[in-house]
């Protein structure tokens, strides 16, 4: 009989052990899925809380994005240069490369132009892309917290949720307005009467140099070219003249007088310019290297702003000079 009750008391036991390890187990999966769910919320970039509600939006967002992106009458953009793009995780950087596209090619169509594909090609040249980080999963911690290992179908799901996606940056292409064909007719007239003034500057410049020249004249601290100078800077001044004379009718004379010096301002002030079909009789003014008496009346008039910084002028023994503010640099 005793053995029987004994019997009755361990069945008993076992019971009552079974229901703790069952409710014990039903807290650990509780605390399980509270986890998932803590963990989910707390990753914001990459976690399944966000994916979760505009998965659908984002991802249907990314392929419209590509297919635009990929279609042949587009941008025929390949895989290999949209592969960055989406490895680096991030939904929207097929949509901030379309924009971007998008808006370069409304403003060449607004001057009735067709998107170059050298612009194309320069927009995703300056893509900066960062790849998707993982964060380390502290499974220790996983562990005291839920009261057991996690499962480990729940890994992957972790690993997700631990890391953020890259990001795409996509800068906006700077578009410069493409001058008319009348603008172009104008160019010539406006950079000319822009410069009657540094004309009239340089005019002055002239007129002192020359009566330094005259008073060094015979003297120790006369240059060994003095001659070759004053008949420089003479037929300078009368060059100067005429062309202020005539800068109405021909504006080139004058452009000429300052070669590249007017290109380095013209571009500087007026950038529409920049890569516009100019006539060539103009390029071929405002790109030539003006003849300066010396490297001294080079820097006096690079310090009067009759040169810009950077014009390269010509000595008269051939050799070319970069005027710098520091120094001239030679070639």
């Amino acid at each position: 009989m005793a053995f029987k009750i004994r019997s009755a008391g361990i069945l008993k036991e076992l019971d009552r052990q079974d229901e703790v390890n069952r409710l014990t187990q039903k807290r650990q999966d509780e605390r399980e899925k509270l986890y998932l769910t803590l963990a989910g919320k707390s990753y914001s970039p990459g976690s399944l809380a966000k994916a979760s509600s505009s998965k659908g939006s984002s991802t249907d967002s990314l392929e419209l994005s590509i297919k635009a992106l990929q279609n042949p009458k587009g941008y025929n953009l390949g895989d290999d240069l949209l592969a960055p793009i989406i490895a680096s995780g991030d939904p929207t950087g097929a949509t901030k490369l379309l924009t971007v596209l998008d808006n370069a090619r409304e403003k060449f169509e607004k001057d009735g132009m067709t998107l170059p594909e050298t612009v194309v090609q320069d927009i995703i040249s300056r893509i900066i892309t960062t790849q998707p980080t993982t964060k380390p999963i502290d499974m220790n911690k996983i562990t005291q917290f839920i009261g057991r290992e996690i499962d480990e179908m729940y890994l992957p799901m972790l690993e997700q949720m631990n890391t953020a996606p890259g990001e795409v940056y996509v800068p906006d292409y700077n578009y410069v307005e493409q001058p008319t064909l009348d603008d172009l007719a104008k160019i010539p007239k406006l950079v000319a009467q822009n410069h009657v003034s540094k004309a009239e500057i340089e005019k002055t410049l002239i007129a002192k140099r020359l009566a330094t020249l005259a008073n060094q004249q015979g003297t120790d601290s006369a240059p060994q070219d003095l001659e070759q100078q004053q008949g420089f800077l003479t037929d300078r001044l009368t060059s100067l003249e005429n062309a202020i004379k005539t800068v109405g009718d021909n504006p080139i004379t004058l452009i000429s007088l300052y070669g590249n010096s007017y290109g380095i301002e013209l571009i500087e002030k007026m950038p529409k310019y920049k890569d516009a079909a100019l006539p060539e009789v103009l390029t071929s003014a405002m790109f030539s290297v003006p003849l300066v008496s010396s490297i001294e009346m080079g820097i006096t008039m690079l310090k009067a702003n009759i040169f810009n910084e950077g014009t390269l002028v010509r000595l008269p023994s051939g050799e070319q000079i970069e005027l710098r503010s520091t120094r001239p640099t030679g070639n």
